[in-house]
């Protein structure tokens, strides 16, 4: 029996031989095999805890690792300047002698410049890949542009430009010094439903379901995302839901900063927390961390590995957000 290892691109709307990722994956055994991903790296990287990450998914020895999304700080509205950082980031996951796979983040692609980077240097924005019995849909949360103030994407990149030369230095901190009074103290405070703004496209879907129509033999499928989909009303990953509805899935996305399960349609909805980024929220799911994956049986086992102090390992189970009391 062939044991399948594909990736899938939309021929229909990309003609390039380039994608974002690094690497070839390997001939799947037929049995169990293992897996990694790594998290969000931006709002300024705390200094080393982002090559910790990667260093622990390989030392994992897994047969490829996916990044949800936030590989760069970005926000550039120069071309060359988003060259520089992705210079800087690409070098450090092609090393790792590890098939890597990458999801769009909104730092990777938030402006019109840093879309025109990604594409002339990674080609597709969203695509799938199959392995072995396990089907991947990488999608593009990120389809329309963040529209900031001109005087927000200065600041931010003047920010940037300061972490790139002092890379231990903290990103609040920077942003208050560069603002002053220029910035209300609004801009400092997160708040989840303005944070979470996601954009996917019905192309993306309808190439999914020609995916998901040629792979019905898989025993699981993963979706993933760089902002969680499922918070926000949205017909277009309703969609994909429903299209996802007879057969076992996960989704995986990042962006909040803060891991958090979510158990919905039977399944789970993994909001991951940062490999790196930014404290956003305080609460037992404020950690740096990656996710191992061990799939045994065709069924998907989760490990949170933890970076910080001593590091160690934790279950999912005490990160699943409890439904509200009804009063």
């Amino acid at each position: 029996m062939t044991r399948k290892r594909e990736v899938m691109v939309d021929n229909a709307k990309f003609t390039t031989n380039k994608g974002p990722w690094f690497g070839e994956l390997p001939v799947p055994s037929g049995g169990d095999y293992d897996f990694a991903f790594i998290s969000d790296r931006t709002g300024g990287a705390v200094h080393g805890m982002f090559e910790k990450g990667l260093e622990a998914a390989k030392q994992l020895n897994p047969d490829f690792i996916i990044s949800i999304g936030d590989l760069v700080e970005g926000y550039w509205t120069d071309e060359a300047e988003a060259h520089g950082e992705w210079d800087r980031i690409d070098p450090m996951l092609a090393e790792l002698g590890i098939p890597l796979f990458q999801t769009v983040g909104n730092h990777d692609y938030g402006t019109e410049a840093m879309i025109n980077v990604w594409r002339e240097r990674k080609g597709v924005d969203y695509y799938a890949f199959r392995y072995d019995r396990t089907l991947f849909l990488v999608a593009n949360t990120e389809t329309e542009p963040l529209t900031l103030p001109e005087s927000m994407l200065q600041i931010m990149q003047q920010v940037n430009r300061e972490l790139i030369r002092k890379p231990e230095s903290l990103f609040m901190d920077l942003m208050r010094e560069l603002a002053g009074e220029g910035l209300p103290a609004e801009a400092f405070k997160m708040n989840e439903d303005t944070l979470i703004d996601p954009h996917l496209s019905s192309e993306q879907i309808d190439f999914f379901e020609r995916v998901l129509a040629e792979n019905t033999d898989v025993d699981w499928t993963f979706v993933c995302l760089h902002q969680p989909a499922w918070k926000k009303p949205d017909p277009i990953f309703e969609r994909l839901e429903q299209l996802l509805a007879n057969r076992p899935y996960t989704v995986v996305s990042g962006h909040v900063h803060y891991l958090e399960v979510t158990e919905k349609h039977g399944r789970q909805y993994i909001q991951m927390g940062k490999t790196g980024g930014l404290h956003c929220f305080e609460g037992n799911g404020d950690i740096h961390h990656i996710l191992s994956v061990k799939v045994r049986g065709g069924v998907p086992q989760f490990e949170v590995i933890l970076l910080e102090g001593e590091g160690g390992t934790d279950t999912l189970d005490a990160y699943v957000k409890q439904a509200a009391a009804k009063g």
